[in-house]
C-alpha cells in the first residue's frame, strides 16, 4: 500500500525520495547558516580574553627573573594575586602607565638594584608590549601596585 499525501492522493516512491532530499538539504543549509552566525560571536568571545606574561628582572642579572602568567576574563594563570591584578587592569583599561596610580605610595629604600618590569601577551584581544625600568623591586610594586606583586 503506497503511503498517502496531505490532499489525500497516493504518493509515488519516487516523490517520497525527491521529499527526504528536499528534507536532508533543508537541514544541511539551516546548519550551514546557523554555523556562519555563530563564527563571528566567538571570535569575539576569545578576543577579549587577556593573557600576559609578568616578568621584574634584576637589570644587571644577580638575581633569577621572577615570572607569572596572569589571565583574566576569565581570571586565573599563576599569579598570586589574579583577581586582584585583573581588576587594577581593567580599572586603567589595561594601560600600565595608569595601573600605579591609584596606589598609596610604600616606603622603599633608596637601595639601587635596578629591575625591569616587563607584561607581554594580548590585553583584550590588542597586543602588549611594556618594559619599565626602577631603582628595586619595592619601587616596580609600589609603582605597578597588584599586578606586579609577586
Amino acid at each position: 500500500m503506497l503511503p498517502i499525501n496531505l490532499c489525500g492522493t497516493f504518493l509515488n516512491p519516487l516523490e517520497r525520495t525527491d521529499m527526504s532530499r528536499t528534507r536532508f538539504f533543508r537541514g544541511l543549509l539551516l546548519a550551514a547558516m546557523a554555523a556562519l552566525l555563530l563564527t563571528p560571536a566567538m571570535a569575539n568571545a576569545t578576543a577579549t580574553t587577556s593573557h600576559l606574561t609578568l616578568t621584574i628582572a634584576s637589570k644587571n642579572r644577580a638575581e633569577e627573573p621572577r615570572t607569572v602568567q596572569l589571565r583574566c576574563e576569565p581570571t586565573g594563570g599563576t599569579h598570586p594575586r589574579a583577581a586582584e591584578a585583573c581588576e587594577s587592569l581593567l580599572a586603567a583599561g589595561g594601560n600600565f602607565d595608569q595601573i600605579g596610580q591609584a596606589q598609596t605610595g610604600a616606603q622603599c629604600t633608596m637601595v639601587l638594584r635596578p629591575v625591569v618590569a616587563s607584561a607581554h601577551g594580548t590585553w583584550q584581544g590588542k597586543p602588549v608590549h611594556f618594559d619599565k625600568e626602577f631603582g628595586n623591586s619595592c619601587q616596580a610594586t609600589s609603582h605597578l601596585g597588584t599586578v606586579f606583586d609577586f
